[in-house]
């Protein structure tokens, strides 16, 4: 606890029943359910999608993040979009993988190729969380995609964020494989912070 200038205290975010603590507790349940629902694979962005929508609602309610929710909100995505939630993101992680496996064919540096790999696959990521964070499923797909598109360049800044928290995501993972039970949690928290419009000039 700490001491406020009118003498009561305000609670650490060490107290459960702090918003600290809860949004804490938030992106860390999310960051399972997105993990459990994405180990079919072709269900990963879904499930990533669905967990943007889960944190954002619970977030804005005031609430707390519920896996019947979440299970919900998913089932919807691969019901009503599927073209979009698994066979664009399938089709894109394909060419990611043949990317990565042709380019040291190439006569490329292997550091350059992996440099280009990564760069790739950081900004599709980052493509990836704006379109999970603008998803309304009352909006169309082809509004919300213009909306991605003109928040990928309208607010560089936000994209660069978003790009470096996928590279830093991925590197996290790569030693440390365990955290990727809880790091789509985090990674859908960038997402829901950074669904916003873009100032106008």
């Amino acid at each position: 606890m700490t001491q406020l200038a009118h003498g009561r205290r305000r609670p650490s975010i060490l107290d459960p029943h702090s918003s600290a603590f809860g949004l804490f507790s938030d992106v860390l349940y999310t960051g399972v359910l997105v993990f459990v629902g994405a180990l079919p694979v072709v269900t990963g962005f879904a499930a990533l999608s669905a967990g943007v929508e889960t944190l954002r609602d619970a977030r804005a309610g005031e609430g707390r993040v519920r896996a019947r929710v979440f299970v919900r909100v998913l089932a919807s995505r691969l019901r009503r979009s599927p073209v979009l939630h698994v066979v664009v993101p399938v089709a894109v992680t394909a060419l990611l993988a043949v990317n990565a496996v042709v380019l040291p064919w190439t006569g490329l540096d292997p550091t350059w190729a992996a440099a280009v790999s990564v760069t790739l696959g950081a900004v599709l990521g980052a493509a990836a969380l704006r379109v999970a964070g603008a998803w309304r499923q009352a909006v169309p797909a082809r509004r919300t995609l213009h909306i991605v598109s003109g928040r990928m360049a309208g607010d560089a800044t936000g994209t660069l964020l978003l790009a470096a928290a996928v590279a830093a995501a991925g590197a996290i993972v790569w030693t440390t494989p365990l955290l990727a039970l809880v790091m789509p949690g985090v990674l859908a928290l960038a997402a829901v912070a950074l669904d916003r419009d873009v100032p106008q000039p």
